[in-house]
């Protein structure tokens, strides 16, 4: 593709809505690979990669939300149209897939960081804190001190919500082990 950007665009501009199917292409090296191309979408102006944020498939989303500070900084989509589709992201962290969840809550401080996820999310954020499933709690929990150093969780919060973390202490498995580490860490 490079090749032919530099020597042939005109060929590449033909093609421009199948190069962008690829970037929500079902088989994952394909997709991972048109994700890395980025910058050749700008110069082909390619738009609607919106429908990759907020596919049906957790993986294919998963892989555009990974790649979000490269969109914005290429302005293939602009900060206020992420927060619009950030309900996508949401749905990620309670994602059937282990994989997806655990990358999902990964990827949420750079969310936070860009300015995606922010105050206006502090209740969804509370709630993740005591969701029925241990390992999503588990999750929400080790960002617990991560939101509230960044203003959008308060210590109060965390305060009023600890016996949802003490509560997994309570358990014989790996994720109290993980619930006692974090608990220390927040006193």
């Amino acid at each position: 593709m490079e090749k032919i950007m530099r020597e042939e665009p005109q060929k590449l501009r033909g093609i421009r809505l199948y190069l962008r199917s690829l970037l929500w292409s079902r088989v994952q090296g394909v997709r991972e690979e048109a994700w890395k191309h980025l910058h050749l979408y700008k110069e082909l102006e390619v738009k609607g990669l919106e429908k990759a944020f907020s596919s049906r498939s957790d993986r294919i989303k998963l892989t555009a939300w990974q790649h979000v500070r490269e969109v914005i900084e290429l302005g293939l989509l602009s900060r206020e149209e992420l927060v619009g589709l950030r309900q996508h992201f949401w749905r990620m962290l309670r994602s059937y897939y282990p994989t997806v969840r655990k990358k999902a809550w990964k990827l949420l401080p750079v969310l936070v960081n860009l300015g995606i996820v922010g105050l206006r999310d502090r209740e969804r954020l509370l709630e993740f804190l005591k969701i029925r499933k241990p390992g999503i709690r588990m999750m929400a929990w080790s960002t617990a001190k991560f939101l509230v150093e960044k203003g959008i969780l308060t210590s109060e919060d965390v305060e009023q919500n600890l016996i949802y973390l003490k509560e997994l202490t309570e358990r014989e498995s790996s994720l109290s082990l993980r619930a006692r580490r974090i608990l220390e860490e927040l006193k």
